[in-house]
C-alpha cells in the first residue's frame, strides 16, 4: 500500500476485489444474474392438507435433487404465510420456520415457498442463478395471485370458491435442468393432492346438468298428470252419458244434462286448478333446482394446518362439507317425494 493511501482517512481509501476469471466469464456471469431466465410455471387444482412436516418434505426434496445434479448453493429461501384477516409473516429461512409458531387465533390460507439457488452447470464454466416458488392456496379475497410476483397472473376469487390450487414456477437458465425440476415437482403435487370420491368428484362437475334435469322430471310430472287426469275425466264422462246419447228421443234429457254441466262450471274449475297446480310445480321445480346445485357444486375444502385455529377450522368445514353430500341427497329425496305426492293428490281430487 503506498503512503498517500496510508495517510487517507478510513473512509476515503478505496478497495478492490479481484476474481479468478477471465472478463468473458464475469460478463456471462452477471448476465446470467441479471437476463431474463426461461420460465415454467403450472398450477394444479384439487384438495390438499399440507402441514409443516410437507412443507419441510418438500424443501429437503428439492434441496437433495438440486446439489445431486450439479454443484449447487442455497442462498435464499423463504416462506410467506398469509392469514384469513389479511396479514402476512415472512420467514427468511428454513430453521425460522420450522421453530416459528403462531400465537394468534388465526388460519393460515396461502403458504408462498421460494428457493434461490447458484448453480454451476457440468457443462458450463460459471454459475448461474435459478429460481424455484411452490405455492399452497386455499382461499383469497378478491383477486388471487398464483405467484408471489409483480408479474403473476391472476385469477377471479368467483373461479376458487372452494377447493385449493397448488402451483409452481421455475425460473432457469438450463432447460434440461428445468425439465427434471418441473417433473420432480409435478410429481410430488400430484402426491399432495388428495383423492376425491368418483361420486363426489362426478355430481361435483355436473352439478349444474343435475339440477337442469331434477327440475325439468319434476315440472314434466306435473304436466303428464294433469294430461292424463283430463284424459281419465273426459273419457269417464263419455261413459256415463253413453246410453243417453245413443237414446234419439231423449232429446230433453240430453239439453238438461248438458245445461246441468254447463251450470257446475266443472271444466273451469278444473282448468284453474291447472293453472295454479302448474305455477305451483314451476316454482318448486326452480327452488328444487337451486337447492341441488349449491349442494353438489362443492368442491373438497384444502387446509394449511400450521396453527391451532387452523385445526379448528378444518373441524368446522369438513363438517359443513360432509352436510353439503347429505342436503344434496336430501334434495333429490324431497323433490322426488314432493312430486309423486302432489300429484297423487292432484289426481285423486279430479279424477275421483
Amino acid at each position: 500500500m503506498s503512503a498517500d493511501a496510508v495517510d487517507k482517512k478510513p473512509e476515503e481509501r478505496k478497495f478492490s476485489i479481484a476474481l479468478p476469471c477471465s472478463q468473458e466469464d464475469f460478463g456471462d456471469f452477471i448476465g446470467s444474474l441479471l437476463g431474463k431466465p426461461q420460465t415454467i410455471s403450472k398450477a394444479y387444482r384439487g384438495a390438499f392438507e399440507v402441514k409443516r412436516e410437507d412443507i419441510q418434505n418438500s424443501y429437503h426434496l428439492l434441496i437433495q435433487r438440486v446439489k445431486q445434479q450439479n454443484r449447487a448453493t442455497l442462498i435464499q429461501f423463504c416462506v410467506k404465510l398469509v392469514y384469513d384477516d389479511n396479514s402476512t409473516v415472512l420467514l427468511n429461512s428454513f430453521e425460522d420456520f420450522s421453530t416459528y409458531n403462531e400465537v394468534r387465533p388465526l388460519v393460515v390460507v396461502q403458504a408462498h415457498l421460494s428457493w434461490s439457488f447458484i448453480v454451476t452447470f457440468q457443462d458450463r464454466n460459471h454459475p448461474e442463478k435459478q429460481e424455484i416458488d411452490l405455492s399452497f392456496i386455499t382461499s383469497a379475497p378478491g383477486g388471487l395471485a398464483i405467484f408471489e410476483t409483480d408479474d403473476s397472473p391472476v385469477v377471479l376469487i368467483a373461479k376458487l370458491i372452494s377447493g385449493g390450487i397448488i402451483s409452481f414456477r421455475i425460473r432457469h437458465t438450463a432447460r434440461t435442468w428445468g425439465a427434471d425440476i418441473e417433473s420432480l415437482l409435478a410429481g410430488h403435487v400430484k402426491h399432495i393432492i388428495l383423492p376425491q370420491s368418483k361420486v363426489r368428484d362426478f355430481t361435483q362437475r355436473h352439478s349444474g346438468k343435475i339440477a337442469l334435469a331434477l327440475a325439468l322430471l319434476f315440472f314434466a310430472g306435473t304436466v303428464g298428470v294433469c294430461t292424463a287426469s283430463a284424459n281419465k275425466i273426459s273419457a269417464e264422462q263419455l261413459q256415463a252419458l253413453g246410453s243417453l246419447l245413443q237414446n234419439p228421443y231423449a232429446t230433453d234429457q240430453k239439453i238438461n244434462k248438458l245445461l246441468e254441466f254447463v251450470a257446475s262450471g266443472f271444466w273451469g274449475k278444473y282448468f284453474f286448478s291447472v293453472f295454479v297446480f302448474t305455477i305451483f310445480s314451476f316454482v318448486a321445480a326452480i327452488l328444487f333446482g337451486i337447492w341441488t346445485e349449491t349442494s353438489a357444486d362443492t368442491r373438497r375444502p384444502s387446509y394449511i394446518l400450521l396453527t391451532k385455529k387452523s385445526e379448528q377450522h378444518k373441524t368446522e368445514t369438513d363438517r359443513k362439507y360432509h352436510f353439503k353430500w347429505w342436503s344434496f341427497m336430501g334434495s333429490i329425496a324431497v323433490s322426488i317425494t314432493t312430486g309423486v305426492v302432489s300429484n297423487i293428490l292432484f289426481t285423486k281430487y279430479w279424477v275421483g
